[in-house]
């Protein structure tokens, strides 16, 4: 019994490492693949592609949702329409704010009111924090803006360490990820 509790005390860390970072790379890989499908939209549909990136601080929860631009409406308004549903990234992996990454810019309300099915001027609420980012028709980066927040969005884990930051290139649009690189 000792030696079977000894071993069990060693193998518990490790599968929580392991699964950490089975989490940190599934996150890392919905993100990308969510950005790759944006970008192609833009330019498959030489539309205005907007991605949200959504923290539910409540369930410590991070989501994103893709909304598109279809057009000015009758009334010189301009109609968004989500695609899909929202992309859940595992229990309790989220978007990290502030250190002038794309949580910072905040999206449209137009857009929000499109990604979330509210009425344009519902209020978030405040355990729900919205960034965002937009590929232009040519699949470009259109926001944020030069000058505005960077092209980095960093994923964090209350149990561990941060993943090195997605970045994307401002003129073609696409995302990388360099697992080496340093951490935060």
């Amino acid at each position: 019994m000792a030696v079977i509790a000894a071993l069990l005390s060693l193998a518990v860390p490790t599968w929580g490492a392991i699964t950490r970072s089975q989490a940190n790379s599934a996150a890392v890989s919905l993100v990308m693949g969510t950005l790759e499908q944006a970008r192609l939209a833009a330019v498959s549909g030489k539309k205005e592609v907007w991605v949200l990136f959504k923290n539910d601080d409540t369930r410590k929860q991070a989501s994103l949702r893709i909304v598109t631009r279809e057009g000015k409406g009758s009334t010189g308004s301009v109609p968004f329409t989500s695609m899909g549903s929202w992309t859940m990234l595992p229990r309790g992996i989220t978007f990290q704010a502030g250190d002038n990454t794309m949580m910072d810019q905040r999206p449209l309300v137009e857009v929000i009111a499109a990604a979330t099915g509210t009425a344009i001027a519902a209020p978030v609420p405040p355990n729900i924090s919205v960034g965002g980012m937009m590929f232009q028709r040519s699949g470009r980066i259109g926001i944020p803006q030069q000058g505005g927040p960077s092209l980095l969005l960093r994923l964090q884990s209350p149990k561990g360490p941060l993943p090195a930051p997605i970045e994307l290139s401002r003129g073609s649009g696409r995302a990388s990820y360099n697992s080496t690189s340093p951490k935060p």
